[in-house]
């Protein structure tokens, strides 16, 4: 096998087969797949959706006219419904699994990161199958920062933490297209991608089926894995066979290759929690020193501060062009870091009458995008 160490990510539509339900042939097709991988000696975490189908599917017709109840309370019936049917599938084969629930708070913490990461490791080592999902029934949808919003960036995070030589997204599509195919019987499956930029990310689109990711929330993903230096593979789960063919480095679907060697736990845990509340703008020279010398980030190369964030977030640095240079955690909250922003680094003390450090993010806690 080529790849010892994969996180499979199975999508709702490829679990319902596009019904409204779990369907437990499709499912059951999976399951032979991860045991047939494991017997061959690597180890496998699977990141599953379908909670909320299977949680509408078991409330139909059970409530009152006009009762629609919370996404929460919809994931908590079906989760066990979920559960249920994986145990009893891998369970024919011999194999336990390990029920993960995960939020974006748990690994947006340093220390709920690596207790995740042992958790998981541990559940390898014990020779289970931990089945993964995001905790809907506690991520609050009015506490948006909790929530890690779908499954296709939950595989990412997980790729992360337990080391992953390959991230296979299984769906119900074959791949990145350069136009959708739905609309444009012409398109053309893209085959590999070597890095994800712009241009790459305009070809994906909105969700489709019933599912809350579609293109796009895969393209996150592969690009916070590989960077992490995870290969990632987005192909179709229909096929026979696939994730065996992928694990023996069988290319079918989308690759995208990581672009170099692994980054040491700490720059993996900041790529893998980038806020999405704000970030940092640096004018060029600040970015040329950044992209070409490695040096730490100063307050005189920042040039502006967008949206929120707190002391010790990870954020990402963008150039004037609004390119992304690097993601670090940052030593001073973004009203800290309003004022200070210009100023040489022997003003800080003089401007906010405290000093957290010198920079405002230093190069040991700092990754280039």
């Amino acid at each position: 096998m080529r790849y010892r160490r994969i996180v499979a990510k199975f999508g709702t539509s490829l679990l319902t087969a596009g019904s409204d339900r779990l369907d437990l042939e499709a499912m059951s097709r999976l399951v032979g797949q991860v045991v047939r991988l494991r017997e061959q000696g690597c180890r496998v975490v699977v990141v599953s959706s379908g909670a909320q189908a299977a949680g509408r599917h078991r409330l139909r017709g059970k409530l009152e006219p006009g009762r629609s109840p919370s996404r929460q309370a919809i994931a908590s019936v079906g989760q066990s419904h979920l559960m249920q049917s994986w145990d009893e599938l891998f369970d024919w084969h011999d194999t336990v699994v390990a029920q993960v629930l995960l939020t974006r708070r748990d690994l947006s913490d340093r220390l709920g990161y690596l207790n995740a990461r042992n958790t998981l490791r541990d559940l390898l080592d014990a020779g289970t199958v931990p089945i993964v999902n995001e905790n809907d029934a506690v991520a609050l949808d009015q506490v948006l920062a909790t929530r890690i919003g779908e499954n296709d960036s939950l595989s990412a995070y997980v790729a992360n933490l337990i080391d992953a030589d390959l991230l296979a997204i299984l769906t119900d599509v074959e791949g990145l297209y350069d136009s959708d195919p739905r609309t444009n019987p012409e398109a053309q499956l893209l085959s590999r991608v070597e890095r994800i930029d712009l241009s790459v990310e305009a070809l994906g689109g909105g969700a489709h089926g019933p599912g809350t990711g579609g293109m796009a929330t895969k393209l996150r993903a592969a690009h916070i894995a590989t960077q992490a230096g995870v290969d990632v593979v987005v192909a179709s789960g229909k096929d026979p066979g696939v994730l065996v063919a992928l694990a023996s480095g069988e290319m079918n679907g989308t690759f995208f290759p990581a672009p170099g060697d692994r980054l040491e736990s700490r720059k993996r845990w900041i790529l893998g929690n980038i806020s999405r509340g704000g970030h940092i703008v640096v004018d060029a020279g600040a970015a040329a020193a950044l992209r070409a010398q490695g040096r730490s980030l100063l307050p005189a190369g920042v040039a502006a501060v967008n949206g929120a964030f707190g002391r010790g977030e990870a954020i990402e640095i963008r150039d004037p062009a609004g390119n992304r240079v690097a993601a670090g955690t940052v030593n001073y909250a973004s009203e800290e870091l309003a004022q200070i922003r210009g100023l040489r680094s022997d003003k800080i003390a003089e401007t906010l009458g405290y000093v957290y450090g010198d920079e405002v993010i230093h190069r040991d806690n700092m990754v280039l995008l």
